[in-house]
C-alpha cells in the first residue's frame, strides 16, 4: 500500500495522466475493496491510508472531481460499501458525511 497506492509520488504520477488517472485510482480502490471481502485479511486501517490519500486530501479530491468524477463518486462508494460490510471501521467520525457528499457532489 505505502509503497505504489498511497505513496505520494504514484499519486502525482497519476494526476498527470487526468481523467485515466483518476480512473486507476480508483482501480486501486476497487482492488483493495474485492481482496478485502474475498480473503477478510486486509486490515481495515489500509482503508483509512486510502480515504486519507485520495480524499482528504484537498488537491487529491479536487483532482478526481475535476478530472473524473465518475472516478471520485466510485471511490466514494466502495469505501462506503467497505464500512457498511464490516471491512473498515474509519477512525474519523466525519466519514459517513464526507463519503455522502462526494457521492452527491460527483454525479
Amino acid at each position: 500500500m505505502r509503497g505504489r497506492a498511497v505513496n505520494p509520488i504514484f499519486i502525482a504520477g497519476q494526476m498527470r495522466h487526468g481523467p485515466r488517472g483518476a480512473a486507476e485510482l480508483a482501480e486501486t480502490v476497487d482492488r483493495l475493496a474485492a481482496f478485502a471481502q474475498t480473503t477478510a485479511c486486509v486490515p481495515g486501517h489500509l482503508f483509512d491510508l486510502v480515504h486519507d490519500a485520495y480524499l482528504a486530501d484537498p488537491q487529491v479530491r479536487a483532482f478526481l472531481l475535476r478530472e473524473n468524477p465518475a472516478a471520485a463518486r466510485r471511490i466514494a462508494q466502495r469505501l462506503d460499501l467497505a464500512r457498511q460490510q464490516g471491512l473498515w471501521h474509519p477512525r474519523r467520525n466525519d466519514v459517513d458525511a464526507d463519503l455522502a457528499m462526494l457521492m452527491e457532489t460527483s454525479s
